[in-house]
């Protein structure tokens, strides 16, 4: 590493370069050896406040911002780091989970960016790292239903309030094909998912469903078919692959919309 300061002739530089591996080491051996300590007291304190100035990469010797945050938090795993739109500022995501990280003061902060527009960037930016990997999901194991032009995938539990409110939207419209993924919140709603994967026309026991002609404790036909549990498995576990953190949570065009955003929907729909 270069010298912060070169030799040139000054008392303040002639005994030895100035590294920043080890400053401290600099002041130390320059009070202990310098014949003019108080003629160089103001250069002493323009020193200090040139080190106090220097970023905080300049005292992790060279470390990259992963390189830091392993040494700063041992016990965080993460999948990956990357700076966003603030100064100092780093997005990490975990487990699907979004956090942020300054290196230079070595700290973590839990929590929503929004910005003076009102624009929510943390759930921008999980939005986006959700139709990244919703674009990959296989959906040979999908409930679908219509024969739309625009295809939609949606994980979704037949007792959710808004999962019911976006079948009557979508149900009305033949512009689409829909992608079912069931991600069942209840045993009601385990029971449910088998009752519609056990029968001849899943299709149409799926809208008897849905429409809530199966609700209060309706007899409903739970087969013994290990193809279905499987199903459901399959289902579970893409769901916990692309990161669910509620239903419904839909795949519309490229983009991912978590819960029933109905303008946001209308808005893609009509693109």
């Amino acid at each position: 590493m270069k010298p912060l300061v070169k030799n040139d002739g000054n008392p303040l530089t002639d005994r030895l370069t100035i590294s920043l591996d080890n400053p401290a080491n600099y002041l130390y051996t320059f009070l202990k050896r310098s014949p003019h300590r108080r003629q160089n007291v103001k250069k002493i304190k323009t020193f200090l406040l040139i080190l106090l100035l220097l970023p905080g990469w300049a005292w992790a010797k060279g470390l990259s911002v992963e390189e830091q945050f392993k040494k700063s938090f041992p016990k965080n795993n993460f999948e990956r780091i990357t700076p966003t739109g603030v100064a100092g500022l780093y997005e990490v995501e975990a487990s699907n989970q979004l956090y942020y990280y300054m290196p230079k003061a070595e700290i973590l902060i839990y929590g929503s960016l929004v910005d003076k527009n009102g624009v929510n960037i943390t759930r921008e930016s999980h939005r986006k790292k959700l139709a990244q990997k919703m674009a990959k999901l296989p959906l040979e194991s999908a409930l679908k239903m219509g024969g739309g032009k625009t295809t939609v995938v949606e994980f979704m539990d037949p007792n959710c309030y808004h999962c019911r409110q976006a079948y009557h939207y979508f149900s009305k419209r033949k512009d689409v094909t829909m992608n079912i993924f069931f991600f069942p919140l209840s045993q009601d709603s385990v029971n449910k998912i088998k009752h519609i994967l056990c029968a001849k026309d899943s299709v149409k026991t799926y809208e008897e469903v849905m429409s809530g002609k199966l609700d209060n404790n309706a007899q409903l036909n739970t087969c013994n078919d290990p193809g279905v549990d499987e199903r459901i498995k399959t289902h579970v576990q893409l769901a916990q692959q692309v990161g669910l953190q509620g239903t419904p949570l839909f795949f519309i065009k490229g983009q991912a919309v978590d819960g029933f955003d109905a303008p946001v929907i209308e808005k893609l729909m009509n693109q």
